[in-house]
C-alpha cells in the first residue's frame, strides 16, 4: 500500500514540478526582454517610432534596460536634452531685436525650463514612485509646452523642440504600457 501511495505522488508531482518549470521558462523569457528587441517592441506602437528608437538606443543604459528601465531613460533624457537646449534658449531670448521677438522667445525658454523642472523635479519622483500616471501628466505638460514651441518658428530652437516634442509623444505611449 506504501508504495502504492509513493507511485502515486510520483506520478502528481512530476507534472507540477514540470508545469511549474515550463511555466517560468516562459515568464522569465517575456520578462526579461531586453536590448533592441525590446526597444524596437516599445516603440512600434508609439507614433514616431524613429525618434523613439534612435533616442533610446543612444542611451547605452537602454541595452540592458527592461521596459520600466526605458521608460526611466526616456524620462531622464528628456530632462537631459531640455537641460542641454535651455542656455541657446536663454540666449536667443536675450538677443531679440524687440519685444515682440523677445517674448516669442521666453516662451521657448519657459517650454525648456518646465521641461527640465517638471521632469526632473516631479516626473522622476512619480516615476519611481511607481506612480507611472503622475509621470504620464507631467511628461503630456511637457509635450504641450515642446510642441507649442516647435510651432514658433525659431530656427535655432526648432529641431530640438521638435524631437523633444517627437520624443515626448512617444514617451506619453511607453508610459501607457506600464
Amino acid at each position: 500500500m506504501a508504495m502504492e501511495v509513493d507511485v502515486f505522488l510520483d506520478l502528481l508531482v512530476i507534472p507540477i514540478i514540470l508545469s511549474t518549470l515550463l511555466s517560468s521558462h516562459h515568464y522569465a523569457k517575456a520578462s526579461n526582454e531586453i536590448g533592441k528587441p525590446l526597444i524596437a517592441k516599445t516603440c512600434t506602437p508609439t507614433e514616431f517610432p524613429d525618434v523613439c528608437t534612435s533616442v533610446l538606443e543612444s542611451d547605452p543604459r537602454s541595452s540592458s534596460a527592461n521596459l520600466a528601465g526605458l521608460s526611466g531613460i526616456g524620462l531622464e533624457v528628456t530632462a537631459t536634452k531640455g537641460n542641454e537646449t535651455a542656455p541657446v534658449a536663454y540666449k536667443l531670448m536675450n538677443s531679440a531685436k524687440d519685444y515682440a521677438e523677445w517674448s516669442i522667445r521666453s516662451t521657448c525658454i519657459q517650454a525648456f525650463n518646465i521641461n527640465v523642472y517638471r521632469v526632473n523635479g516631479e516626473g522622476l519622483k512619480y516615476f519611481d514612485a511607481k506612480k507611472f500616471d503622475k509621470a504620464y501628466e507631467i511628461v503630456d505638460i511637457v509635450n504641450g509646452e515642446l510642441q507649442y514651441c516647435s510651432t514658433l518658428g525659431i530656427a535655432e530652437l526648432t529641431e530640438s523642440s521638435t524631437l523633444l516634442a517627437k520624443f515626448t509623444t512617444d514617451l506619453k505611449t511607453i508610459l501607457h504600457q506600464l
